[in-house]
């Protein structure tokens, strides 16, 4: 009987554990981004991502000063293009953009705001910091804004990549969202004010009609 007993403990003992084990060892599930369409423009090769509502269009460094930037959403630069990235030629590019710019594989946003530094090996990702940074200069307030992005457990795997990037993706859509919140204000703004223009010159033309009665 007491050998029994003793089984029936050392079998639960093994369930609790085997259950334990598979809590910890089992893959976590991540969000997908599941908002509005985007255009992404990108300088280098394309993410691999699982959204199929995020357009990527490879583009150049010689594009990113054209007009056609704002039929984009943002601008994405990957790892292997860094370095020519923090070329002083693009700084005014990045700081004066309607649209946000983000910088994948690195946690330091300065080289590519700040003429005299420049991208170096220092600045590439390790464990613990942030594997992409995004800015974008605030047309509203002209205010400067910044976003880090780091990676699941500090583990570098396309997994996790793949996850950072459905943040961006949302961190994106939320921008414009706002935007489009703000464009709407200003164009019932501009309605209302059309609206009570035209309400003043009726009551003119009314009080003319008036007076014109009585004299």
């Amino acid at each position: 009987m007491k050998r029994l007993k003793g089984k029936r403990y050392l079998i639960s003992i093994f369930f609790i554990l085997t259950v334990a084990l598979t809590c910890c060892t089992s893959s976590p599930t991540f969000d997908l981004y599941e908002g509005h369409l985007l255009r992404i423009a990108v300088i280098g090769e394309r993410p691999e991502v699982k959204e199929e509502q995020v357009e990527f269009t490879e583009v150049s460094f010689d594009e990113i000063a054209t007009e056609e930037l704002k039929f984009y959403d943002a601008v994405f630069i990957r790892e292997d293009k860094l370095s020519e990235a923090s070329e002083s030629l693009y700084t005014d590019i990045y700081l004066n953009s309607t649209i946000p710019f983000f910088f994948i594989g690195t946690d330091n946003f300065l080289p590519f705001t700040e003429n005299e530094l420049e991208y170096d090996k220092t600045s590439n990702w390790t464990a613990g910091t942030s594997y992409a940074v995004g800015i974008l200069t605030s047309q509203e307030d002209d205010t400067f804004k910044k976003w880090e992005y780091g990676l699941y457990n500090d583990e570098k795997s396309d997994e996790h990549i793949e996850e950072m990037y459905s943040r961006i993706f949302t961190t994106i859509d939320e921008l414009n969202q706002k935007i489009a919140k703000r464009s709407i204000m200003i164009m019932l703004l501009f309605a209302i004010i059309f609206v009570v223009e035209e309400i003043i010159d009726i009551v003119v033309v009314f009080n003319t009609f008036i007076e014109s009665i009585y004299i």
